[in-house]
């Protein structure tokens, strides 16, 4: 029986996923831990990383290394988003193997979006024809196209959930012409880059990442159907205006703390990453986005199992 561990540093939050196969082929979650050292807001106009930033996520890792040493397991940590921006990544890198004994590998664009496809269609069952697959995390979007379950072309854009809040829908209250200024921007970034899904009419689109699955779950919410796993649900357009519309009516974050199912961690920063698949709902006219509550993380362990 294996035990392997991922570690994924992404623009929000830094997360560790530990696993197991078993005898009969199964894995078993065995830990997970999470923080949330918002690593996308603390790289400056000048491209660096603060070391307040790099202070906190260090301190996370150091603590996933226990962890990780504590399973015996064999890991593999990757980076997204904010690290590829950030100029000083290296001298993180540096002392996140000094400090925490971890290798930190700076994945492309590309390579995230493989991850997150291979991940997210894990416990999905057999999909055949065309499939999108998009994971929207903070500092960055990733689509992938997938056929028969295969990832056929991958897509990356430097635009996510912190970046749309920061740059386009500014400091609280929001307001509504903010929201239209954030929806003509994501909107003037993405057409250009989703050519390649446009024309399929049978087009499965898969979401997964921390933004859907809540939106997943305030939809629920508001459909008085209360459900912790959204793993598998069908979230229609309509379910995911509504939600949009009841965060547009929430313009501080003390009103959006309200919203029936918010969770509180994301909740400043929820609008910006549900305007992006608002968009993309749009642009590729998809009637509904079926929920993966697995993304990169599960695609790494599957990949590291498979050795």
């Amino acid at each position: 029986m294996a035990t392997v561990a991922v570690v994924d540093i992404g623009s929000n939050s830094v997360c560790l996923l530990v696993a197991r196969r078993e005898r009969d082929g199964s894995v078993t979650i065995l830990d997970k831990l999470k923080d949330t050292p918002r690593l996308r807001d603390e790289i400056g106009p000048d491209g660096m990383l603060s070391e307040i930033g790099a202070a906190r996520t260090l301190a996370a890792l150091r603590l996933f290394a226990q962890v990780i040493g504590q399973h015996h397991a064999r890991a593999r940590v990757v980076a997204t988003a904010a690290l590829r921006a950030a100029r000083n990544a290296q001298g993180f890198i540096d002392r996140a193997h000094a400090e925490a004994g971890l290798k930190v590998e700076i994945v492309t664009g590309d390579e995230e979006a493989r991850l997150a496809f291979l991940g997210a269609l894990s416990g999905l069952g057999e999909l055949d024809g065309d499939t999108l697959v998009a994971d929207i995390g903070g500092g960055s979007t990733e689509l992938v196209l997938g056929l028969d379950g295969r990832a056929v072309q991958t897509m990356s854009e430097p635009l996510g959930a912190l970046t749309v809040t920061r740059d386009w829908l500014g400091p609280d209250p929001v307001s509504p012409q903010a929201v239209a200024y954030a929806r003509a921007q994501i909107r003037a970034a993405l057409a250009p880059v989703v050519g390649a899904f446009r024309g399929r009419p049978a087009l499965r689109a898969v979401a997964t990442s921390g933004t859907i699955q809540r939106v997943a779950r305030i939809a629920c919410v508001q459909a008085g159907d209360p459900r912790a796993d959204v793993h598998g649900l069908q979230l229609t357009a309509t379910a995911l205006r509504q939600v949009v519309a009841a965060m547009q009516a929430a313009p501080t974050l003390a009103d959006r703390l309200r919203i029936p199912g918010m969770d509180a961690s994301r909740a400043d920063i929820l609008l910006g990453g549900t305007l992006i698949y608002e968009a993309l709902t749009d642009l590729l006219d998809l009637p509904l986005w079926t929920v993966s509550m697995a993304g990169l993380r599960m695609g790494v362990i599957h990949e590291l199992l498979a050795r």
